[in-house]
């Protein structure tokens, strides 16, 4: 079999649905790994490191004392813009330990990564990469537009 036969059609998504649905993994870390399940490679990858940046900047302001600092101006700045994917992430986290949130944040960073390097493969193997996520196979409005719609009125 060759390469390309084997990976046509290769779903990006089951390394994250194969940590969903690990019993092993935490409860927090599968529901992370959920809120990454459609999302496009480079934007799961960098969302999940900018949300890492600015969870060890805001651990870095709590130890130095500063409580309006540039941790919380990044965390500010992506609350603000409503990405989304980020505001899954955020609403997964907010109400953990900093420390904590930051360790499953960099869990997921390497998650997402790992997932990334499969599109590497294909490149090097000079294989057509094609990737839609979920959320473009959508018919219709979803309830996320509904309450970025509203979000935005206030």
């Amino acid at each position: 079999m060759k390469m390309n036969d084997a990976m046509r059609g290769y779903d990006y998504d089951l390394p994250l649905m194969d940590e969903l649905n690990n019993p092993e993994v935490s409860v927090s870390r599968r529901l992370l790994a959920g809120a990454l399940i459609g999302e496009g490679l480079d934007t799961a990858y960098f969302a999940t490191t900018e949300m890492l940046e600015a969870f060890i900047s805001l651990e870095t302001d709590y130890r130095h004392k500063v409580r309006h600092g540039e941790g919380f101006l990044m965390a500010e700045e992506i609350l603000t813009a409503k990405n989304p994917l980020q505001m899954r992430l955020w609403h997964l986290l907010c109400e953990k330990a900093i420390g904590e949130a930051m360790v499953d944040l960099g869990w997921l960073k390497s998650l997402a990564y790992r997932r990334g390097g499969m599109a590497r493969v294909l490149r090097e193997e000079n294989l057509p990469l094609e990737y839609v996520p979920a959320r473009d196979l959508v018919g219709g409005v979803t309830a996320s537009d509904m309450m970025a719609t509203v979000i935005q009125r206030t």
